[in-house]
């Protein structure tokens, strides 16, 4: 057994039925492994709410979200997704293709789930409940960070780690999506996580991107990214605050710090992401 898999619990493991298990990831709040064609991870509050959402995708033909499978009182488990995903699918979306892509996916994923009404009330990882009206709140996947898509032939197949999956407006996934993707980060992002030789045109990949989900490029969508990297950090600190294991290991390891630090330097370059006014004619 590896050093990772010591860190695992048994539960979690399993025997495998045959399947080569491989260690996705030994977080001790989260470990995830993966067996065969199956990704397992500890049951979490909302494994249930996440598994049903799972379900209403797949059967309304959103085929990137991964098919749901066992559910447990000890473990969560779904569709091992095959393609290019985590740290190496960030180097996926260097170009201004891909992030319309992640455009058009976020708003198919949007007009799907708008239209969700479960018998049973979802329960979500941050208490929040219900499914919102479709329009102005929807069950946002909470986490559309290039790390969780899959890709393969340089085509999105997997939008991966439901885990943050709660109710909320669709700018919100939206926001965070182009935190990433724009990004509204300094150099050590775009050239060390996401490979980019050259710095981005932050302006030009927001309106790709709003382009490909529909919605225009003005002061109100750079102040909703804003306002979203403040919400993040605050969610951090609330929840550590509360116990969160989580939370808690992120804030010892810096990462609260560093996340302040990336609020910061986005308020202080603002200007980098508003629209130009069009000169006179």
């Amino acid at each position: 057994m590896t050093k990772r898999e010591e860190s695992v619990p048994d539960q979690v493991l399993g025997n495998g039925d045959g399947d080569h298990i491989e260690v996705l990831q030994s977080r001790a709040d989260r470990p995830v492994v993966r067996v065969g064609h199956r990704v397992r991870h500890p049951r979490q509050s909302s494994s249930e709410s996440v598994h049903a959402l799972l379900a209403f995708l797949r059967k309304s033909g959103f085929s990137e979200a991964p098919q749901p499978g066992a559910l447990t009182q000890e473990i969560d488990e779904v569709e091992f997704i095959e393609g290019t995903g985590g740290d190496d699918a960030c180097l996926m979306v260097a170009d201004v293709e891909a992030v319309a892509a992640v455009g058009r996916l976020l708003r198919r994923y949007h007009d799907t789930v708008a239209r969700w009404r479960p018998a049973v009330e979802p329960r979500w990882f941050d208490g929040r409940r219900g499914v919102g009206d479709g329009r102005t709140e929807l069950v946002c996947h909470g986490d559309v960070g290039p790390w969780n898509l899959v890709w393969r032939d340089d085509r999105i197949v997997g939008l991966i780690d439901w885990e943050h999956a709660t109710v909320a407006s669709p700018r919100t996934d939206v926001a965070y999506a182009l935190h990433y993707l724009a990004p509204f980060r300094d150099r050590s992002y775009w050239y060390g996580v996401l490979g980019m030789s050259h710095k981005p045109r932050r302006r030009h990949r927001m309106s790709v991107f709003a382009e490909a989900y529909g919605i225009p490029v003005d002061e109100a969508l750079v102040s909703d990214v804003l306002a979203a990297q403040q919400a993040g950090v605050e969610l951090m600190r609330r929840l550590a605050e509360q116990g969160d294991p989580r939370r808690s290991q992120l804030v010892a390891d810096g990462e609260l710090e560093r996340e302040m630090r990336a609020v910061a330097w986005a308020w202080d370059r603002r200007h980098k992401f508003t629209p130009r006014e069009p000169g006179p004619n």
